[in-house]
């Protein structure tokens, strides 16, 4: 037994089974973007629709509203913008050989494919930074990639795509910061890169900017913390880096930081400064009847309108009260399965046993987490610097959803998609505390073997087909067998659950 356990611990943490999580992934990620029927549920004809908006200019800046643009909000001043900007060029290319919109959602959706898989490529080299061993960390991604909701948003058009990869890179380099800073080595180059990379990041999605606080906050504790006594010395660092610069190397650095600071300062400052909110109300920019063709702004309003005469309708006012509610959706939206528009996104809820065991991973880890905090964290820079920014990001997401909800008196803004950014990042520290609670090694391998079987029986893709049907399909009779196919086959060997429940704990029905 014990050499059995041994060679499975040596599989799951070798190159080998790493390839296997990119395999499996590309799998999942690329079928939903190949069969599923446009659009996804999670905006994805607001972000195509925006991209061929962006498809009729050279620039990014609108100096007003474009036109037939209104279903997409106020356009002009959107503060997450880049994505759709940056992509309207492999649509025109698109567009070039296809008139299909089919075919060219597709093609968009394979590059996004793409960009969340050197995503995951990214937050490998994290997890290796800040100290988790190759077990794992290949155990993470295995597990981060069979959580369903992982491959569905991968595989259709959207901006959360691209802000994968753009923060695990931003992390990336503000780990080569603290290590020139902690060293007294402070480099002009590392730095304009890192500020100017945080801000067009922060022009992607703006739910960035949070993250970016929290580097921002961290770098600043450690450039307190090693050059205190001799600030002046950090200045002479920078200007000596700058001076050892060739002509070139100093053009691209004022560029690094000239460029994106402009464009960060031309949207979000400006909407800060003008409207007092750096994503303004649409009907600060437009008038309320060109907002109104804007569907999530008019669900929002029609909602406000009807509690501004009738506060008492909002249930959970106390914002203690309302994190079990968002904690709550926030779970089962990262292991539910919902469909587009066509059928109004009808959700089914998540099957049981990856859930489940996500449920009690989460419960188990804050309890070794608070026995072995000091362990974990003790000289490892690195992981403390991620759950800083996990930590920023997450304040900021409850606020932004308890703001909504107190506008609306709708659960909203409760997507598990959400957490994504951060995702991996706790479990790296509740596997870390996890880990150090195992005495022996091989109880490590027994629970992670069984975690891994508790994730295969529905994670992933198999959420997807199995709680489908053919009118989540395209119109293609070849992926519609296929799918039909698929459900036939799995239903025999996942334990799939019931699609509606009358259990309390199931409320969602």
């Amino acid at each position: 037994m014990p050499k059995v356990l041994s060679r499975i611990a040596d599989y799951i943490r070798s190159n080998k089974f790493y390839r296997l999580i990119l395999v499996v992934f590309l799998f999942e990620a690329v079928w939903i973007a190949v069969s599923a029927a446009y659009p996804q549920a999670f905006d994805e004809n607001y972000h195509f629709g925006l991209i061929k908006v962006f498809s009729h200019y050279w620039l990014p800046f609108l100096t007003s509203q474009p036109a037939h643009a209104d279903a997409y909000g106020a356009v002009a001043r959107t503060p997450s913008y880049l994505y759709q900007y940056l992509m309207s060029f492999p649509y025109r290319l698109i567009e070039l050989f296809t008139k299909k919109q089919i075919v060219q959602v597709i093609i968009i959706r394979l590059i996004d494919v793409a960009l969340f898989t050197y995503g995951i490529m990214l937050f490998r080299k994290i997890l290796f930074k800040i100290g988790s061993s190759k077990l794992l960390t290949n155990l993470i991604l295995m597990l981060f990639v069979l959580i369903p909701i992982v491959p569905q948003l991968a595989g259709q058009i959207s901006y959360d795509d691209l802000m994968i990869p753009l923060t695990a890179a931003m992390i990336l380099i503000a780990f080569k910061v603290v290590d020139e800073l902690r060293a007294k080595k402070a480099s002009l180059w590392t730095i304009a890169m890192f500020l100017g990379a945080c801000f067009l990041t922060s022009l992607v999605k703006y739910a960035f900017l949070p993250i970016f606080a929290g580097l921002v906050l961290f770098l600043l504790v450690i450039l307190y913390q090693n050059y205190k006594h001799n600030l002046r010395l950090f200045f002479k660092q920078l200007v000596n880096s700058w001076n050892k610069q060739t002509k070139l190397a100093k053009i691209v650095i004022v560029f690094m930081i000239i460029v994106p600071l402009g464009m960060f300062s031309e949207m979000d400052l400006v909407n800060l400064v003008v409207y007092h909110s750096i994503q303004p109300n649409c009907s600060k920019v437009l008038s309320v009847k060109q907002c109104m063709a804007y569907s999530p702004w008019a669900y929002n309003y029609k909602n406000h309108q009807h509690i501004i005469n009738d506060t008492t309708s909002i249930n959970f006012t106390n914002p203690a009260i309302y994190i079990f509610q968002w904690l709550y959706w926030m779970w089962y939206r990262l292991f539910f399965a919902v469909n587009g528009p066509k059928s109004h996104f009808k959700n089914y809820p998540p099957l049981p046993l990856p859930s489940l065991a996500t449920f009690v991973l989460v419960i188990v880890g804050i309890v070794a987490l608070i026995k072995w905090w000091r362990k974990i964290f003790q000289n490892n820079m690195y992981l403390l610097m991620v759950f800083v920014i996990t930590v920023c990001y997450l304040v900021a997401l409850f606020g932004q959803g308890y703001y909504t909800y107190r506008y609306t008196d709708v659960l909203e803004n409760m997507n598990g998609r959400y957490l994504l950014p951060v995702l991996i990042f706790g479990a790296a520290i509740f596997g870390q505390a996890i880990s150090r609670s195992f005495k022996k090694q091989n109880y490590k391998i027994i629970a992670a073997v069984l975690i891994l079987l508790f994730f295969i029986e529905g994670g992933g893709l198999f959420t997807f087909i199995i709680r489908s049907n053919p009118s989540w399909d395209i119109h293609n009779k070849t992926v519609v067998k296929i799918n039909n196919t698929a459900r036939k086959v799995i239903k025999h060997v996942i334990v799939k659950g019931k699609k509606k429940y009358s259990t309390p704990i199931w409320f969602f029905n």
